[in-house]
């Protein structure tokens, strides 16, 4: 022990009292700190100004119409990403864009072609079609913006699916409700209408006795007549409104029917939508299980993803259920039964679905391995889900299409006869306005115009009663009251919907204020490796003097030690206090850093002081694998197998992890694991050291003596 401390004085003393030695050491412990800091300060904040990454934006959008209204989803694309600064977005035309891309003035540019907006809302044709975003990268220009790039063209495409859904069921359903609503305000009218009508037909009750009177009492003609005579002027009032706003209805309800025609597209919409949920649910749930077979620690975030799935899952199908219960009250013989029955399916069967996903969460927050049983049986729930859902859209046409088009044409059978009605009404009301002013401006005998009326009177009166009839079953058709409170639902709740079936609360733990400061973990603690490899390359393990083995390691360890020391400090202070980063737990950070340190000097002196310059090697060769293979940048789930493999044997695995802990919030379980890991390190490599370095010392005596023979290396 004695010697131990002698020799770790006498390094002391030459390190203060030789200038040259001094500045070297003084440097040495520098400038691993220098390798972190730029490194750190360097990658701040990167994802914060993407900003300033050109993409080029080309619109040659030329909009579509449907049902009657102008639409150019390209336009609203653009006024959307004008206020988007995610990307440096430039709008230019493509000429400039192609130039742009080559010469690398943009990195990648998007192009909404012509036809754009025509292809997104043939939703409401028969003749479906996708549309299509060019999205151009100059890959040569950096490694990491096509990749930056290629995620704004993902965040546009999401983007314009959103706004396509929305806008064409906006569009749609507000014809719906506008249908509606004029509907609506068309029953007071004809209730109205049959109100007038109901009157004239008394007053030609009140004629025909009047007539009967007359042509019995041809001495009261004259006075009988005039009675006639007043009369008359209200039934062509009451006709000729009829005769007009029957024109008005006719052309009304048409224009109804051609727009409740377009339920179908947006119901199926609804279904696909169902549809590429439940399909992704099942991808998800395959994901799962491959995760959990091979122990992956994604498995708790798959299972976060796959309830988030579920959810979107369940409130799209309970949306389009009430929605087709609200249908099939309209439908003859309950037509939409048998596919509502199949929505309540899928809801039951993802009841099932998320508490099987619940016991799932809860066995693998335990650390067990769930049952295959239970994985299977989620599985084949979801794939159930999947399977119906593909059912009902593969027999769309007969079992929801058919219907709605039963529930539009017995809506409006009713409606149709009125329509026969008027067509016919309106033809013979010439006629009645004939007979009409033939009885107002007669000058025969008053017996003769007595008998005029009461032969003439009966035709006009049998197309006032086919009105009032007509009128009446319009008035009181409950089908027609029904449909109204259908089509007047809330449009914009339902686009919205459409657009966005779930919100995400985002609930953010240990959350880091920018990506500098995530990245210090990382950089730290290469930097603390780098530089207790610094001071193996510069500085010797070897003593002079009679000394053992073990007395040499532990006294020049002890140096070393001191030096990666102050190595530590000076990198972590300067984390905390220059550049300001992120620390939880400041005491702790520097701490941990002082720990790693330990550990990397044991490691690394260790294979020096027993291998020479083949120890300096290894060294090297372990930083090498250690940077790709600890999941300090990528997530290891992400990297070759080969890296995923040696993670759980890596230090920097646990000195990385450790450093997070103090960095984001402390999650004590982990820090103790990753703790308790490095000391197992200094065990294993300590005594490794004490048992193997005169022996291996020997061996590698005469390789180490041969080495330092040339002028290259002597020294």
């Amino acid at each position: 022990m004695k010697n131990i401390f002698k020799i770790y004085k006498n390094d002391l003393k030459d390190i203060f009292t030789n200038k040259v030695l001094l500045v070297i050491v003084t440097g040495l412990c520098i400038l691993p700190s220098l390798y972190a800091w730029f490194n750190i300060k360097a990658s701040w904040d990167p994802y914060g100004n993407t900003g300033n990454i050109s993409v080029a934006v080309v619109n040659e959008d030329s909009g579509a119409e449907i049902m009657d209204k102008e639409v150019n989803i390209g336009d609203e694309l653009v006024d959307k990403l004008k206020t988007n600064k995610d990307l440096g977005w430039k709008f230019v035309d493509r000429k400039k864009a192609l130039e742009g891309v080559n010469d690398g003035t943009y990195y990648a540019y998007i192009e909404i072609p012509s036809n754009f907006s025509k292809d997104l809302t043939s939703l409401v044709s028969k003749d479906i079609k996708k549309g299509t975003i060019i999205y151009t990268v100059n890959e040569k220009i950096n490694a990491i913006a096509p990749k930056i790039t290629s995620k704004g063209a993902t965040t546009i495409q999401n983007e314009v699916n959103q706004t396509v859904v929305k806008t064409v069921s906006e569009v749609v359903l507000n014809v719906f409700k506008e249908a509606g609503i004029e509907l609506e305000k068309q029953l007071p009218k004809l209730s109205t209408l049959e109100n007038n009508l109901v009157e004239v037909q008394g007053k030609f009750k009140n004629i025909n006795k009047v007539v009967d009177t007359a042509v019995d009492a041809t001495d009261k003609v004259s006075d009988i007549v005039k009675d006639v005579q007043n009369d008359i002027p209200l039934i062509k009032e009451t006709l000729t409104n009829t005769k007009n706003l029957s024109s008005d209805i006719k052309s009304f309800l048409n224009d109804s029917k051609t727009g409740l025609s377009q339920l179908s597209p947006v119901i199926k919409n609804d279904l696909g939508l169902i549809s590429e949920i439940s399909s992704n649910a099942k991808d998800a749930v395959s994901d799962l299980i491959d995760a959990i077979n091979k122990g992956s620690e994604s498995a708790p975030q798959l299972i976060d993803n796959l309830s988030t799935k579920l959810s979107n899952l369940a409130s799209s199908t309970n949306t389009l259920t009430k929605f087709l219960e609200k249908l099939n009250k309209l439908v003859p013989g309950n037509q939409l039964k048998s596919v509502i029955d199949s929505l309540n399916s899928i809801s039951t069967k993802l009841d099932t679905a998320v508490n099987s996903l619940q016991t799932i969460k809860n066995q693998v927050a335990n650390g067990e391995k769930p049952p295959l049983t239970n994985l299977n049986n989620l599985l084949k729930v979801v794939s159930d889900v999947n399977t119906i859902t593909s059912s009902i859209l593969n027999n769309f046409d007969s079992k929801i299409q058919a219907p709605i088009g039963n529930i539009i044409d017995d809506a409006f059978k009713v409606v149709e006869n009125v329509i026969e009605v008027l067509d016919s009404a309106e033809k013979k009301l010439p006629d009645v306005e004939d007979i009409l002013n033939t009885t107002l401006s007669f000058t025969g005998s008053a017996k003769e115009g007595a008998t005029f009326v009461k032969e003439k009177l009966p035709y006009a009166k049998s197309v006032v009663d086919d009105l009032v009839d007509a009128m009446k079953k319009i008035n009181n058709n409950s089908e027609v009251n029904e449909l109204i409170s259908l089509l007047k639902s809330d449009v914009l709740k339902r686009s919205e919907f459409l657009k966005q079936p779930v919100d995400l609360v985002e609930n953010r733990l240990y959350p880091m204020k920018n990506y500098g400061s995530a990245m210090t973990p990382f950089y730290t603690v290469l930097s603390l490796w780098v530089g207790i490899l610094l001071l193996m390359s510069l500085l010797s393990t070897n003593v002079h003097g009679d000394y053992k083995s073990y007395e040499v390691y532990f006294g020049r360890g002890l140096t070393f030690l001191s030096l990666t020391i102050i190595q530590a400090l000076i990198v972590s202070l300067g984390d905390i206090y220059l550049l300001k980063v992120q620390a939880d737990n400041i005491p702790l950070f520097i701490l941990i850093s002082v720990f790693t340190s330990i550990v990397f000097t044991a490691i690394v002196y260790s294979l020096v002081s027993i291998f020479g310059n083949v120890g300096k090697a290894i060294g090297v060769v372990l930083l090498v694998i250690q940077v790709a293979g600890s999941g300090g940048t990528f997530p290891i789930q992400v990297t070759p197998q080969f890296f995923q493999n040696v993670y759980p044997l890596l230090p920097f695995t646990y000195a990385i992890s450790a450093m997070r802990e103090t960095v984001g919030g402390i999650y004590m379980p982990n820090l103790i694991k990753d703790i308790s890991a490095l000391a197992i390190f200094i065990i294993i490599f300590v005594l490794f050291t004490i048992l193997l370095k005169k022996p291996i010392n020997k061996i590698t005596e005469k390789v180490q003596d041969r080495f330092n023979e040339s002028d290259l290396t002597g020294h």
